[in-house]
């Protein structure tokens, strides 16, 4: 019996142990969600691509109406574009490719729509939107502007590696600069209705060919 408690104590000790560790998101994963700025009363869906290994990453706007693809590995600095409607005096919302290229001074990196959360740690465990979520927390100060950056992550039994249990990421609230896509200091956050780790087929990172990009570089 004395055995048999000791056992479970450790397994006990072993599965809080993991709970406490920030999420490691995989290499390869499809994520869709919506990106809110309250303050501006804004709020933006998005459908979004990573694949770490092959260097690329999409993330799609409004349904699809703009996609950007960040293509890491094109050329010799990498290679952005870009797909949105356009309206000239000539054609209303003819779809356009802007292609940027990537420099020796300012490279083209992939883009992820989930934060590196190795940096931060564990302040607690609640149920958030419906979830028992692990509560991660990072704070750190920019100048004179403080920043807090909170993720909330639940679980569910990999299906790759079924003795693991993967990461889902549920919310990533920003108040201060916006670590994910750049932009300036505020109150955003990211409610993320799904997550896949899948391998994802090339032709999602493909444009139609008949689409002849306008050229720039960084």
């Amino acid at each position: 019996m004395q055995v048999f408690l000791v056992l479970a104590l450790l397994a006990g000790l072993a599965l809080s142990g993991e709970a406490t560790n920030p999420p490691r998101w995989d290499a390869n994963y499809i994520v869709k969600g919506t990106l809110y700025i309250p303050y501006a009363e804004i709020a933006e869906p998005f459908y979004a691509w990573y694949d770490k290994n092959t260097k690329r990453s999409r993330i799609d706007y409004y349904g699809g109406m703009v996609k950007t693809y960040q293509l890491a590995g094109e050329g010799d600095y990498g290679t952005m574009l870009k797909l949105a409607p356009i309206t000239t005096q000539q054609e209303m919302n003819k779809l356009t490719c802007l292609q940027v290229n990537g420099t020796s001074e300012q490279k083209v990196e992939t883009q992820s729509i989930l934060p590196d959360a190795k940096p931060f740690k564990l302040i607690g465990t609640e149920t958030f939107l419906g979830f028992t979520c692990d509560k991660f927390r990072l704070e750190e100060t920019i100048g004179q502007k403080k920043n807090v950056y909170t993720l909330w992550v639940r679980y569910k039994k990999s299906p790759h590696y079924p003795a693991s249990r993967m990461p889902i990421p549920v919310r990533y609230e920003m108040r201060g600069y916006n670590t994910l896509l750049g932009s300036h200091y505020d109150h955003y956050y990211l409610d993320y209705d799904s997550y896949e780790h899948v391998d994802i087929p090339h032709e999602v990172f493909e444009i139609d060919e008949s689409l002849t990009p306008a050229k720039s570089t960084l």
